[in-house]
């Protein structure tokens, strides 16, 4: 039981700053660093939850990874991919 309700609160927390993000359109704010280092925690986390069969883990991981992942593409492609057009329109 610990595990849904730990499972939860962690995929609960990534839900706000991608809504918060795809509103504003913004993402100046958030880490690079961060969002890469906490999509690949997760993603081994949801591993090692597929290999040890915990479906909270499974559950939990899934649901995790998809809005961080989100989050983190939304990043790239406003602060980086963007500003790369932006260099090539001029060349």
């Amino acid at each position: 039981m610990i595990g849904y309700i730990a499972g939860t609160l962690t995929t609960i927390a990534f839900a706000p700053q991608l809504i918060k993000a795809l509103k504003s359109k913004s993402t100046q704010d958030l880490s690079l660093m961060m969002l890469g280092c906490s999509t690949t925690g997760m993603t081994f986390w949801l591993l090692h939850g597929l290999i040890i069969n915990d479906l909270a883990l499974i559950i939990a991981n899934s649901v995790s990874v998809t809005l961080a992942s989100a989050l983190l593409f939304y990043k790239i492609k406003k602060d980086y991919l963007t500003a790369w057009k932006g260099i090539i329109r001029r060349i």
